[in-house]
């Protein structure tokens, strides 16, 4: 009994400093600045080098590092957290915008979905009115996902949905709608944002965490 009682206190201990270890590695990890990470992994985050990985993560909604990297890479295929997104479409879409919102329902993706149908030309009289409103719902989203359709490149409304999600800093993705052929809008080229093929949840997901770690 005695060797085993040993062995048992051995065994506690070292499983005692492993926390201890683990701990302390965690928060060296944490007070990490995001231009240490950056020049670490070859990627760029679009924040400020002197920010900490901590505020980081804790900003874009990931658990830890390794989760974080999955994500910016593409290959997370569930959310990390619950994401507010806003979906940037062209009206002639619209059911099959309508079925994407109903896929929201589906368990593995957890969205609140912002968006505001427009049928205004950009440049009418209400304009105005509408870019703030629009602004604000995307000031709300933590990422932006662009349905892309036939017809999608060409909407003026698009593509200044788009450009104020980057001047906000917002996480950008693009999903293809179901037989869509048309091209990518213009600054999803620009920034490379991730863009699913097709409407297949776990693609929409990886897009989405994608977007939420890269930001724009």
């Amino acid at each position: 009994m005695r060797a085993l009682d040993l062995v048992l206190e051995i065994q506690t201990r070292a499983q005692v400093r492993m926390t201890e270890v683990d701990t302390v590695f965690r928060a060296k990890r944490d007070d990490t600045l995001v231009a240490t990470i950056e020049r670490q992994y070859g990627i760029d985050v679009h924040a400020r080098g002197d920010m900490t990985l901590g505020t980081l993560l804790q900003e874009r909604g990931f658990d830890s590092l390794t989760q974080f990297l999955e994500a910016y890479r593409g290959r997370l295929s569930g959310h990390a957290k619950k994401r507010r997104v806003f979906l940037s479409f062209h009206m002639e879409d619209r059911q099959q915008v309508q079925g994407f919102r109903l896929m929201a329902s589906n368990p593995k993706l957890d969205i609140d979905i912002y968006d505001y149908s427009l049928q205004e030309p950009v440049d009418s009289e209400r304009s105005s009115y509408v870019r703030s409103v629009i602004r604000e719902k995307i000031h709300r989203a933590s990422v932006v996902i662009c349905l892309i359709g036939n017809g999608t490149a060409w909407r003026d409304w698009v593509d200044w949905e788009l450009r104020a999600a980057h001047e906000l800093g917002k996480g950008i993705c693009g999903v293809r709608l179901k037989d869509s052929r048309g091209r990518v809008p213009p600054l999803l080229r620009e920034i490379a944002a991730p863009i699913s093929p097709s409407m297949e949840v776990e693609e929409v997901i990886r897009v989405i965490e994608c977007a939420a770690a890269r930001r724009s």
